[in-house]
């Protein structure tokens, strides 16, 4: 009588996972696959203990809402402080990276609450002053036109009497860094901005900008189309602080490989690793993983947050730049390069 009922047992057992669809079977299967073979994280994943973790967890799901927890356990073992899932209606992050509120003042809330926008200005009469936002469009036409607009307010207040330039990235908590590189084409000059190598030194990818071309592996990811002139000899002063972030730290890690560039203010917040985004099977089902580092244009990688080098706690004052501690520490900075 025991017999028979372990038998029952297993026949029950077998008859509830047959009743998964096959379709829910190649959501979670896909989405395994894609995190172990694109994932930067992935060595920290052990995936044969991993895939019987999420099929017990999973073995009872009969839609991708059902099967969702498993996804998420498997994401959360990675540790990707950058990458997202989309589940549905859903966008879910790893709960165990807090974003870091604490350094940002009041000042630079109210300043962010009015909305991405490019500010341009002059200091002490011979420094321009350029503020450049979070840009989250994706298309060629808003990519142009974005870049466009970041170089025709650097040119509104670059005259000759311009000694130097303060690139301001405190508001930047990233989005699509093309624009923005593009944007300061006659900044940069032509040649290397990024280059990843293997363990043989091998450049393996290369984002370079081309005259006022942005081109990577290649592939051509944006232009610019009109530029007022060769800034590639003056001084840059590169402001960051807690707000910067992912592409914004982008910005500021290819500027600080420029030559008479500084970075000034405080650490940034650490979203440095470069995603790439995957569809799942199943509508409006996907995931954004961290696929590698960021890079400047001699291959040094940046894993963490991007350090100032002149640091500057505090002190932010938008409004009033005569007040604010960071543009007072990049001016100082701009004038000892007058000297050499």
């Amino acid at each position: 009588m025991k017999r028979i009922l372990l038998l029952c047992l297993a026949c029950t057992a077998l008859k509830t996972q047959a009743q998964q669809p096959d379709s829910v079977r190649v959501f979670i299967d896909s989405a395994l696959h894609v995190m172990q073979r694109h994932s930067v994280f992935t060595r920290k994943v052990n995936w044969k203990q991993m895939t019987q973790k999420v099929y017990q967890m999973t073995r009872n799901a009969k839609t991708y809402k059902e099967a969702a927890p498993g996804i998420k356990y498997a994401f959360d073992a990675l540790g990707d402080k950058h990458g997202w899932l989309v589940l549905g209606e859903e966008e879910y992050r790893n709960p165990h990276f807090k974003q870091d509120t604490g350094r940002i003042t009041d000042n630079m809330k109210q300043a962010a609450s009015k909305g991405p926008k490019i500010y341009c200005g002059v200091v002490n009469d011979q420094y321009a002053y350029l503020s450049i936002p979070f840009f989250g469009g994706q298309t060629d036409e808003q990519m142009t036109r974005f870049a466009q607009r970041i170089q025709d307010s650097l040119c509104k207040v670059v005259n000759v009497k311009t000694k130097g330039i303060i690139i301001d990235l405190r508001l930047n908590a990233g989005g699509n860094s093309y624009p923005m590189l593009a944007g300061l084409a006659n900044v940069f000059g032509s040649g290397d901005l990024s280059v990843h190598k293997d363990r043989q030194g091998k450049i393996t990818e290369r984002t370079t900008l081309d005259g006022y071309k942005l081109v990577q592996d290649g592939q051509l990811r944006t232009t610019l189309g009109k530029a007022c002139g060769d800034l590639t000899g003056l001084p840059v002063a590169v402001i960051i602080g807690p707000i910067t972030g992912s592409s914004g730290e982008g910005l500021a890690i290819a500027l600080s490989a420029r030559k008479k560039t500084i970075l000034v203010g405080e650490n940034t917040a650490g979203y440095t690793s470069v995603n790439n985004g995957f569809l799942l099977a199943g509508d409006q089902y996907g995931m954004v993983l961290a696929e590698s580092f960021m890079t400047d244009r001699y291959g040094n990688t940046w894993y963490d947050r991007v350090r100032p080098t002149i640091p500057v706690t505090g002190g932010d004052d938008f409004f009033h730049h005569a007040s604010d501690k960071k543009i007072q520490a990049a001016v100082q900075w701009l004038k000892k390069q007058e000297k050499r």
